[in-house]
């Protein structure tokens, strides 16, 4: 089975905003999967292609854009021409995110999410600091040499990936009570 993805997780693994990606289901351009809030690897490729190309089409062209590219791949073709000088490389885009998605799933593995800690907030192993803290602090613009100077046991991927995290699982509703 294809991996699924949620709206968010597909804003934050294309670097799209979410209200982006919810408006390319609304005007059906992107088909949710199984009629759920789902999207398909093919939905990612063609969000993260969108961000690349930074030009804004029409519902139409947009929708003919993700079929083709939902036909290519499904052809395991490597490239999708869409006008005589626009040629998407699938194969380029696919590695990208692939690479993305697979280091992100093994860094958020070593996640813990644990009720005793931090009222189950997801939090840095062996530490109370919550993921959602450092990435929302890194989003606001705080320089990555000061988030390390404070926090020296953070390694480069919790860097790279906390910002990432905050965008794909935000958190909703009210605060837990402790």
């Amino acid at each position: 089975m294809e991996a699924v993805f949620t709206p968010n997780e597909a804003a934050a693994f294309a670097y799209l905003p979410p209200k982006r990606v919810y408006k390319e289901i609304e005007y059906k351009v992107i088909q949710p999967v199984n009629n759920a809030p789902r999207l398909s690897f093919a939905a990612l490729i063609y969000l993260r292609a969108l961000k690349e190309i930074d030009f804004e089409f029409s519902v139409k062209y947009r929708t003919a854009l993700y079929q083709l590219l939902v036909k290519a791949m499904e052809e395991q073709a490597s490239t999708v021409e869409f006008a005589k000088f626009f040629v998407l490389q699938l194969n380029s885009i696919d590695r990208e995110l692939s690479d993305l998605i697979l280091q992100f799933n093994q860094w958020k593995s070593n996640l813990v999410s644990d009720p005793k800690i931090m009222g189950g907030q997801t939090v840095f192993p062996n530490s109370r600091l919550s993921v959602q803290h450092i990435g929302k602090i890194i989003d606001r613009g705080e320089s990555l040499q000061e988030v390390r100077e404070d926090y020296p046991y953070l390694s480069d991927l919790d860097l790279k990936f906390a910002p990432l995290y905050v965008k794909a699982y935000p958190v909703m509703g009210r605060p837990k009570k402790g």
